[in-house]
């Protein structure tokens, strides 16, 4: 089989896919409509749109989310990209105030209401302390504790608050860069790859960014401090440290 062929064929599946969803279900000024969340985060994060159109909807969606008071408004498909689709254009800040905010429907909200597992129903267990079983909306019973989907917020938190995703296959390169915000003074995450730990850790303190980092044996990582320097190292134990810029801090 022809590799290059393949390559060529599905580059260009890709891009007439996302002509396709830009022409059939966005406006000439891209906006969805009637707009929601997940209208924006899914080529967003998927990147099916052009750089002005990222702009554009990338602003929409955060229009939505302020509106929103930065509660979740998106269902399965949604809500394991918001985050990124956030960070990832612009708006980190107000990632980190989704990520942070306490009020239902929110990841916090589940931990403050006694969560130590992720819901099926953002409102599983109301204020009120009483169980959602959705009588209201005639699903009849239908809820769990204990679902993936809004537990998908795991792959920001190592991605982006810890900066720890592969390169390569087998993390045989892999990339070490956190975006640290939201008044967050510390993150570290680790994960076993074939190779063995790979590990990062950072903290603010006194006006500095320190990071720390561990790159399994035989692999190479490159990794990228908030401020965009950018170092590639091999295996091994390695600390970075740079001024703390404002926005990390806030």
């Amino acid at each position: 089989m022809d590799e290059k062929e393949d390559a060529a064929f599905y580059a260009h599946l890709s891009r007439k896919t996302a002509q396709a969803y830009r022409n059939l279900l966005m406006t000439e000024d891209c906006r969805v409509e009637p707009s929601f969340q997940t209208g924006y985060v899914l080529p967003l994060y998927y990147e099916l749109l052009e750089t002005k159109d990222r702009e554009k909807a990338a602003a929409e969606l955060d229009k939505l989310v302020q509106a929103g008071k930065y509660t979740l408004q998106t269902g399965f498909p949604g809500t394991p990209y918001i985050l990124f689709a956030l960070a990832d254009n612009g708006y980190l800040q107000d990632a980190y105030k989704m990520l942070l905010n306490e009020t239902c429907p929110s990841w916090l909200y589940e931990i403050k209401s006694g969560g130590t597992t992720f819901w099926e129903r953002w409102d599983a267990l109301r204020e009120d302390g009483s169980c959602n079983l959705g009588e209201e909306n005639g699903s009849g019973g239908m809820v769990s504790f204990n679902h993936y989907a809004c537990g998908a917020v795991g792959d920001f938190l190592y991605r982006r608050v810890a900066g720890v995703e592969a390169i390569e296959g087998g993390y045989r390169v892999s990339k070490i860069a956190p975006k640290p915000g939201g008044g967050l003074q510390w993150a570290k995450a680790r994960t076993h790859t074939p190779y063995g730990e790979l590990s990062s850790e950072w903290h603010i303190e006194d006006g500095k960014f320190t990071l720390l980092v561990q790159v399994p044996a035989g692999t190479e990582c490159v990794v990228t401090l908030p401020s965009g320097a950018n170092f590639r190292t091999g295996s091994g134990r390695w600390k970075y440290q740079e001024e703390c810029c404002e926005q990390q801090s806030k």
